[in-house]
């Protein structure tokens, strides 16, 4: 189950990543706009729910609290992650 969420966030983030680009060169566009808040208000869902679930989520420097130390170097790298694994 850990793997399957953490999968589903990298999918969604990438849709997000992609839907910024496009809006780089169509920002007028409303239904890209509207589909980026609904991105952007799934990421927060599935990050809220494999927290629950497992912890804190880190992936970038942006996600580490203040408070806390470099705990996200003792997860797996992403390129360690086998996602075709059971």
């Amino acid at each position: 189950m850990k793997k399957q969420l953490k999968k589903k966030i990298f999918q969604v983030d990438f849709a997000i990543h992609e839907l910024s680009l496009y809006l780089d060169t169509h920002p007028t566009s409303k239904k890209a706009m509207e589909l980026l808040r609904e991105y952007r208000k799934l990421r927060s869902q599935l990050i809220n729910e494999y927290e629950r679930q497992f912890g804190d989520y880190i992936v970038t420097t942006d996600d580490v609290s203040a408070t806390g130390c470099w705990e996200w170097l003792e997860n797996p790298w992403p390129w360690e992650i086998n996602f075709m694994e059971d």
